[in-house]
């Protein structure tokens, strides 16, 4: 029985494999890359498998191409020839939809590996989105939002109401949007998520940043990235917050080494700063806001349990906006969305917690916040910011976790996460 539970990504794929003669599907482990690539997949082969196939591939990578496409070389990166040797084919074949890879780690720069240009479409598989999961009913499209026009009501999905509660949103951020462990109880899934950590640490790191590299540095550095989701901070504070949370300085790996590792094996994923034209001279704050993977991630490496959570709103309040953030990118990439950012001012007065940008300049402002007490707020600021910008937003949106999506008669729209979809 096939217990496949779509993904948003999946039409991205289909598309991409129709126009390309090989699609590179990267992201973390446990995201699900391997099962929606056997979605489309018609062979396969695992190069993290003891199959002797695959121990033959390490060796001798040609011997991997063979059967029937789309073929899926899963975790391709254990046998790095592969590249070259698929892009040869693909430049043979001269035939869309040849073979699908997978990684969860990206390998060492070689000068000998071609770019792919031309050949290969990449294309990014981040943690499930709360309408992938079921947590959202979806009923507010991200891209119907780019085709609001002024002073229109009716959008679609007007007074759509959220099918879970409060405490259900806290727990599922806790839980994560992992396929395999979103469904287990929070306990459960808890002790999942933090062997995940302990795996990465323990072994994916010393993979990629070499074997005389300490595990303990690695951890100490995601555990100051949690202590800092959702904000701006530099390196240097990054460095600060692992010395004084875990008494471990960078040591022979800087924190701006450390990420980008952390970024080779697609734990973290920043939110750029947003560079609009606006009319205030005031310099805006060009460091990228920080986040992890998953916000259930930095809930582990904090310690934190959907009932601390509870009583640390503050805390919460980040958790919650790395969510937001997580799910936009993943809605953003349905509808080719050039990318989710944010924008702060050097003297924090003007701000937008995320902004989503078309390609075509078009763009929507958001505020995120906990609940609705401080939605005339939120869209106060929303209105003030957006009408220092030389380009008017298409929508200004308060995200909230629960509650019913309406419009206001300021013209901000407040849309709960449990309603909003690609």
């Amino acid at each position: 029985m096939n217990t496949y539970r779509p993904r948003t990504i999946d039409a991205e794929l289909s598309r991409a494999l129709q126009a390309s003669g090989a699609v590179v599907i990267n992201g973390a482990r446990a995201t699900g890359k391997t099962e929606s690539a056997r979605q489309l997949a018609a062979s396969e082969l695992r190069l993290d498998s003891g199959d002797p196939r695959a121990v033959l591939a390490r060796e001798q990578p040609s011997s991997a191409l063979p059967g029937a496409t789309p073929r899926l070389l899963d975790e391709w990166q254990l046998s790095p020839g592969l590249w070259n040797e698929t892009r040869r084919a693909v430049d043979d074949r001269r035939t869309p939809g040849q073979f699908i890879l997978t990684g969860s780690a990206a390998p060492d720069d070689d000068p000998l590996r071609h770019s792919g240009a031309g050949r290969f479409r990449q294309v990014l598989m981040r943690t499930m989105s709360f309408f992938e999961t079921g947590h959202s009913t979806g009923a507010v499209s991200l891209r119907k939002l780019f085709e609001q026009t002024s002073g229109d009501d009716n959008f679609p999905g007007n007074f759509s109401e959220s099918a879970i509660d409060f405490h259900e949103v806290i727990t599922r951020i806790v839980t994560g949007g992992w396929p395999g462990w979103f469904e287990m109880e929070e306990h459960d899934a808890r002790s999942q998520i933090r062997s995940y950590i302990d795996d990465i640490v323990q072994y994916d790191f010393p993979s990629v940043a070499g074997p005389r590299r300490d595990p303990r540095r690695f951890a100490a550095f995601l555990g100051a990235y949690a202590g800092l989701v959702s904000q701006p901070a530099s390196f240097a504070a990054i460095a600060r917050r692992m010395e004084e949370s875990a008494s471990v300085s960078s040591g022979g790996l800087g924190a701006a080494q450390l990420h980008d590792l952390a970024v080779r094996v697609h734990l973290i994923e920043d939110q750029p700063a947003w560079a609009p034209k606006l009319r205030s001279r005031t310099p805006s704050i060009q460091t990228p806001a920080r986040h992890l993977l998953d916000p259930s991630l930095a809930a582990s490496l904090l310690s934190a349990s959907s009932d601390r959570l509870l009583s640390e709103p503050e805390t919460l309040g980040f958790l919650f906006e790395s969510q937001v953030v997580h799910d936009l990118r993943v809605y953003a990439q349905s509808i080719h969305a050039r990318g989710v950012f944010h924008y702060r001012d050097m003297k924090a007065r003007d701000e937008f917690d995320a902004i989503v940008e078309a390609d075509d300049g078009t763009w929507l402002g958001i505020e995120v916040k906990l609940g609705e007490a401080s939605v005339d707020a939120a869209a106060a600021n929303l209105l003030r910011v957006a009408a220092k910008v030389v380009r008017a937003p298409t929508a200004l949106i308060v995200i909230t976790p629960t509650g019913i999506a309406h419009r206001r008669k300021d013209g901000v729209f407040v849309i709960p996460l449990t309603v909003l979809g690609p």
